[in-house]
Parts: C-alpha cells; sequence; structure tokens
C-alpha cells in the first residue's frame, strides 16, 4: 500500500469511528457515498469492531456502485428480529434529508448527453464527488443522479445544463422505468494460466510483459482494489480496472481448450 493509500485508509476509519461514536450517542449516522473500494475497506474495518449487524449499505438501488454506510444506534441491537427483516430502501426513506434519493435529469433532445457530461455539470456546481451516488445514464438525453434528500432540492433548483444543453430536474418516483445505465461488450480469449498477467494481457490486447509492467505499476485494480501480484490467481466472478484500458468483469472460464489453454470469457464496460 503507497503512503497515499494509507493516509487514504486512515481518513476513512476516522469517518468511520466519527460515526461509530455518534451511533453510540442514539443517532443514526449516515456516510457520505463511498467508492466501491471504499465500502470494501468499510465493511472490513465494521467487521474488526463487531459492528456489522448494525450497519447497513444503500446506493439508491440494489446494485448501486457507490453506496452510503448507515450506522443505526446502539439500542437496535436489542431488536434482533426487526434488524434481520430490516431493508435498507425502507430505512433510507424514513432517514429523510439524510436517506438516498434521486433526482430525474431531462435535456431537450439538442445532443446526446452521456455520463461525463452530467458529471462535469453537477460537479460544476461546487459539489464533491462523494456528494453524489451514481449517475445511471437512461437514454440520449435523460439520467438519473443518487444523492441525499437535501441535495435533491438543490439540483433541482439549481441545476439548468448539462453540457451546452439545456435540462430540467425533477423528484425521480420509485415505480418509474430504470437501467442503471451500464452496457457492456463481450470479450473472449484463450489464456495460458489465471494468472493476473495472463488476464489483462488478453483483455487489454497487450503483451504479457507490458501486463505485467501495468500490474507492477499499481495501475490494475481487482474487485476495486490495487493488484501488484502478477501471479494472482484469479477466481470468476471478479472486476478488473486497468487505468488507460477501462474496466471488465471475467464472467468465467469456460473450460480448457485441446492445448491446455483456458477459454476466457468476460465483458467490458463501455
Amino acid at each position: 500500500m503507497t503512503p497515499q493509500q494509507m493516509e487514504a485508509l486512515a481518513h476513512l476509519e476516522a469517518r468511520l469511528e466519527d460515526h461509530l461514536a455518534r451511533s453510540e450517542r442514539g443517532e443514526t449516522a449516515v456516510s457520505c457515498f463511498l467508492t466501491p473500494g471504499e465500502r470494501k475497506q468499510a465493511e472490513r474495518y465494521l467487521v474488526r469492531r463487531g459492528m456489522g449487524k448494525r450497519c447497513r449499505f444503500w446506493g439508491g438501488y440494489p446494485d448501486a456502485e457507490r453506496v452510503c454506510l448507515i450506522v443505526l444506534p446502539a439500542y437496535y441491537e436489542d431488536l434482533a428480529d426487526w434488524m434481520d427483516g430490516l431493508e435498507e430502501a425502507s430505512l433510507s426513506e424514513e432517514l429523510g434529508e439524510d436517506g438516498v434519493t434521486a433526482v430525474r435529469i431531462t435535456g431537450s433532445g439538442y445532443r446526446t448527453l452521456t455520463h461525463r457530461d452530467y458529471l462535469g455539470s453537477l460537479l460544476g456546481l461546487g459539489l464533491e464527488r462523494d456528494a453524489l451516488g451514481d449517475i445511471a445514464v437512461q437514454n440520449d438525453r435523460e439520467a438519473v443522479v443518487f444523492c441525499k434528500g437535501r441535495m435533491a432540492d438543490f439540483l433541482i433548483s439549481t441545476l439548468e445544463k448539462v453540457a451546452s444543453d439545456a435540462v430540467k430536474c425533477r423528484k425521480y418516483r420509485v415505480d418509474e422505468a430504470f437501467t442503471d445505465g451500464r452496457h457492456y461488450k463481450p470479450v473472449t480469449d484463450t489464456v495460458a494460466s489465471a494468472r493476473l498477467d495472463c488476464i489483462v494481457a488478453a483483455l487489454t490486447n497487450l503483451s504479457r510483459e507490458d501486463a505485467q509492467g501495468l500490474v507492477r505499476g499499481g495501475m490494475v485494480d481487482l474487485d476495486f482494489e490495487t493488484e501488484e501480484r502478477v501471479d494472482k490467481l484469479l477466481v470468476a466472478p471478479a472486476t478488473l480496472s486497468v487505468r488507460g484500458y477501462g474496466r471488465y468483469i471475467l464472467r468465467a472460464f469456460d473450460g480448457e481448450t485441446k492445448k491446455g489453454r483456458l477459454r476466457m470469457r468476460a465483458d467490458q464496460l463501455i
């Protein structure tokens, strides 16, 4: 772990401790939106602290990548049966301004709007990235952005343009048609083994030597955490992010060829 990563982890754990302290005082604590990597780090930390029972993660829909941590007050531990049946969506709704909600952004149709366009315009309002959850592009002119309840009113009253297109914003209703906006391109190949360097080489069309350079240089994330071991054996499913090349989901190894190579099946996020 690099010094920068250690500093980021220490900062995250300090924030988690603050949330836990609030829960001990009888409050429900809600974090800002966490990245998938931060969520994994938070889950490990909370398990070490014995807090898994009182903690929930929610980003507005079941497969959200960016999620908020919800830490329930200490006295909820006495309500074990109730907690077992607790649904994150219902809990978030009860939290009101601290809960996760969503805003639907609709353009005029003048131009095609991309995820980059929405994110740039939202950050242009002076927001930090962790104030926003997923931005799910619905079609060429619409997106649903997830945020805290208190942020929704700000976006509705403030966001008037995305890129060069005029937009309108309104509260998103949970009964509306919705897609997470992720699109994939299938990738198939054969690899000598399930080693990380072999998989990266196949996915990026690079030589194995160049793939090893990316891994050792800290340019490859495995399941949202940096992995620098070139000989790490992968088990599907797994998510790989290669800086400069994109994100991939290793779906399966479908047996061997006659020459003993593994048939690899994956998807590239486009």
